[in-house]
């Protein structure tokens, strides 16, 4: 069972990915899909629930507010810019809230608050002053949304099409399959010469006794069949190898047409998002979206949530004020610029904005407590420190969050396509932002090296170029190579990759190298060799039953071994690192790290459970964390606790196995608590098991439904808002001894 500061830290580690389809839904509706309002709606919602549950009012009351605007939309009031902005705003300012968990008193929401109050009121006809009155009750929505025909879109529903999930997997088996064959093949002809040889051994000529060569004839005929059909077997497969190769690459095709989108969708949502954001700060923004071709459906979905952070932080913390570019002699119109270009092995999306860089300065004021001798790193070497969960330079909370909430979900969504985020900030000229990711999840183009023990490939895009080390430069701060490019000669930091996966050594002339992209700049690794570029079927590093903090993935190899694919970034973190913790891991006598070493989950051995005679308590809430947080409640009063996520899952295991007490939410998905109560009671081997209520619906607001759950004989109606652990304690207690 989590404690309850567990469960706190859950809720504000999910909330980024929550923050994130929130502001999807909204932004798609805003393009028509209304279907999307009734899942925002519910999802508000929980996130209401839940806060107040674990007492998080400053989150609760924020969603709150973002519900009643999204409840008088769906009321049928026409939604205008101000609403857009007042609920993007919002979820933004939720997002800094679980990032600056614990310090939630500092942040100024009342400009959130405000712009929230004045959208329901432009919404609703209500003076802006008066307070928002609370949700309607939503009994009857649910996930997945049950729409009205009013709600319906416009447009008819598109043609299904082809599950590209589906077949891309049988496509990623068939390629594994079909790269297993040429192992077999080897392994058939070497068969084939061990039997050859096994006859020459055993031929009987010239053995003396009759028996032995009557038996020996024998073998030699059983040899010479099974020759015969491995030869068979060799020579049918080898006909069919042809055919094979060509229907996998028709399979490629199909699947590639049927699970690309075109860019303009995506375009459109991040020019949508930058203005929007634009006019919310009242700049004077120029928003270029450029790109047109395809892209695949799940690259795209990914790079949407990672776009929309970036072109609203780009115009929120880069551009600058119409006063300030005035005084730096810029034009008064910013400038942000995003471009999508597809290339062989991979996308690149670029996010170009004019305004005033990266505030390094600032940068090194929060990192000074967190991040020893930060005064003494360079520029370049504070960009990685962007992407920190939870890292703000700003000191309040206006309509739009401060750049660490956008940049942690960019790293998140890239990384999870094993791409990287490179960029290149400027201070007074601007900041541009470059992601690079594989062209298609299903596969990746990578470069094989080879160093030591070792077997290992890079990103096929996160290779720079490849050279031959002629002179390795000694410097201060460690080997060095000179690199010739467009600006001139550069001298790039130079590892050994045998030292960074833990076989020691040191780069030397003769060697071969890879020059190498990171965040903010290039690198070099010098090998013990690589070879081409070739695109592999990936298993994932989550789908791996070890975790290494260097390897994203493992490619099986044509002779049955693997390769394993590096993190580029984390090989640069790591091999940046290890020469400044050398010193003073060898001082405390601490043992060497090995980024390679494998961490094997350790399995617990099994443990006999005595089944207690206890009562059992039926939990019935869709928000996964106050679910959980009234299920270890009731667990450490000694009870046994089933749980279900919505009123229709709770009648179904209320039926199965009879409570005790039951424990329930109202508005739920597919049934709501009200309509399960009422089919409890109408069910005599249920109907008079004592039901407690939680629900964020009280006697004032919602004096109906609290009347119709009296009436069903509910033994009492608990306010989420004002939660109290004891008191629920007391109920169940007194409702345990009264049954």
């Amino acid at each position: 069972m989590r404690s309850r500061a567990d469960l706190v830290a859950a809720f504000h580690r999910a909330m980024p990915d929550r923050v994130a389809q929130a502001t999807d839904l909204w932004l798609g509706f805003e393009q028509g899909q209304a279907g999307n309002l009734p899942v925002l709606r519910r999802l508000l919602h929980t996130l209401k629930g839940e806060a107040h549950m674990l007492e998080l009012a400053a989150c609760g009351d924020l969603a709150e507010l973002a519900e009643t605007v999204i409840d008088a939309v769906r009321g049928g009031a026409r939604p205008t810019q101000l609403t857009g902005d007042s609920l993007l705003g919002a979820l933004e300012a939720l997002g800094l809230l679980s990032a600056s968990a614990g310090e939630a008193a500092a942040l100024d929401l009342g400009p959130v608050q405000e712009t929230l109050r004045a959208a329901h009121a432009e919404l609703t006809g209500a003076p802006a002053g008066e307070p928002a009155p609370p949700p309607a009750p939503a009994i009857e929505s649910a996930l997945p949304p049950r729409l009205d025909p009013a709600d319906a879109p416009d447009q008819a529903a598109p043609p299904a099409a082809l599950d590209a999930a589906a077949v891309g997997a049988v496509l990623h088996e068939m390629q594994r399959l079909h790269g297993e064959r040429e192992v077999l093949q080897r392994r058939l002809r070497e068969a084939q010469r061990m039997l050859r040889a096994l006859l020459v051994e055993i031929d009987p000529r010239g053995a003396a006794a009759d028996r032995v060569a009557e038996r020996i004839t024998k073998t030699l005929g059983y040899g010479a069949e099974i020759e015969r059909l491995l030869g068979a077997v060799r020579a049918d497969w080898s006909s069919n190898e042809f055919a094979a190769g060509r229907a996998l690459g028709e399979l490629d095709e199909v699947v590639r047409r049927a699970s690309v989108v075109r860019t303009e969708r995506l375009l459109n949502q991040v020019s949508l998002a930058a203005r929007s954001a634009a006019r919310m700060l009242g700049k004077d923004v120029e928003v270029r979206a450029l790109g047109t071709g395809l892209l695949d459906a799940a690259v795209e979905r990914r790079l949407e949530p990672a776009l929309l952070h970036l072109v609203r932080n780009a115009v929120d913390h880069g551009i600058e004020p119409a006063d300030v570019r005035a005084r730096r002699g810029k034009p008064a119109r910013g400038a942000v610029a995003v471009t999508v270009v597809q290339t062989d092995a991979a996308v690149r999306v670029e996010v170009k904005d004019d305004g005033g860089g990266v505030d390094f300065a600032r940068l090194r004021e929060v990192l000074a407590d967190a991040v020893p001798d930060v005064a003494s790193l360079d520029d370049a070497e504070l960009i990685p420190y962007l992407f920190a969960h939870g890292l703000t330079t700003t000191r309040s909370v206006g309509a739009i969050s401060g750049r660490g909430v956008g940049l942690d979900v960019v790293a998140r969504e890239i990384g999870a396509l094993g791409g990287q985020v490179r960029v290149d900030s400027r201070p007074g000229l601007g900041t541009t932002i470059l992601l690079v990711v594989p062209k298609s999840p299903h596969g990746e183009e990578v470069v094989p090296v080879t160093c030591g023990r070792f077997r290992c490939a890079v990103p096929t895009h996160a290779v720079h170029s490849v050279m031959l080390l002629e002179e390795v430069l000694h410097t201060s701060e460690g080997p060095r190579v000179r690199l010739a490019g467009g600006s001139g000669v550069e001298l790039v930091p130079l590892y050994a990759l045998g030292a960074v996966l833990g076989d020691g050594g040191q780069p030397a002339p003769g060697d071969a190298a890879l020059v190498l992209h990171h965040a903010a700049g290039l690198f070099a690794v010098s090998v013990d060799g690589y070879e081409n570029p070739r695109l592999v079927a990936l298993v994932r590093s989550e789908e791996l039953p070890w975790s290494s903090p260097l390897v994203r993935g493992v490619a099986p190899t044509a002779d049955g071994e693997a390769m394993l694919l590096l993190d580029v970034e984390r090989v640069f973190a790591w091999a940046r690192q290890a020469p400044r913790e050398a010193p003073a891991r060898a001082a405390a006598g601490a043992p060497k790290r090995e980024p390679l070493a494998l961490v094997v989950p350790k399995r617990e051995p099994l443990a006999l459970v005595v089944p207690k005679r206890e009562p059992l308590a039926l939990v019935v809430e869709d928000a996964p964390v106050a679910r959980e947080l009234l299920s270890g409640i009731l667990r450490a009063i000694g009870l046994r606790v089933e749980e279900a996520s919505d009123g229709r899952e709770g009648l179904a295991r209320a039926r199965a196995a009879p409570p005790d007490v039951v424990l329930t939410d109202l508005e739920m998905p597919y049934m709501s608590g009200l309509e399960m109560v009422a089919e409890l009671r109408r069910t005599p081997a249920l109907a008079r098991v004592p039901v407690v209520v939680l629900t964020t619906q009280t006697a004032a607001t919602h004096a109906e439904n609290v009347a119709a759950l009296r009436e069903l004989g509910v033994r009492a109606v608990l306010s989420k808002q004002r939660f109290v652990e004891e008191e629920l304690r007391r109920i169940v207690a007194e409702s345990l001894g009264a049954a």
